[in-house]
């Protein structure tokens, strides 16, 4: 089962953040916290951050070697 393995660190903070935050919901009883709660209680859960599925880690686009330099020519206006 994926949900009981591959625990880290930042899966293990969220997982605290979401039950702190549930917690504050149950003793304030503010909505925004239940929201919160659930939101990081669903990517613990499922393993997922902020930024999707390597969302974060986009491999840098290669340099195209086709541009140039290319001469300006300038006109000097009185």
């Amino acid at each position: 089962m994926t949900v009981l393995s591959n625990w880290h660190f930042m899966r293990i903070l969220r997982a605290a953040v979401a039950v702190w935050a549930i917690f504050e919901f149950v003793r304030t009883n503010d909505v925004l916290m239940l929201a919160f709660g659930g939101f990081f209680a669903a990517q613990a859960i499922f393993n997922f951050g902020c930024c999707g599925a390597s969302g974060c880690a986009t491999s840098p686009q290669p340099c195209k070697q086709e541009m140039v330099a290319q001469e300006i020519d300038y006109e000097e206006v009185k």
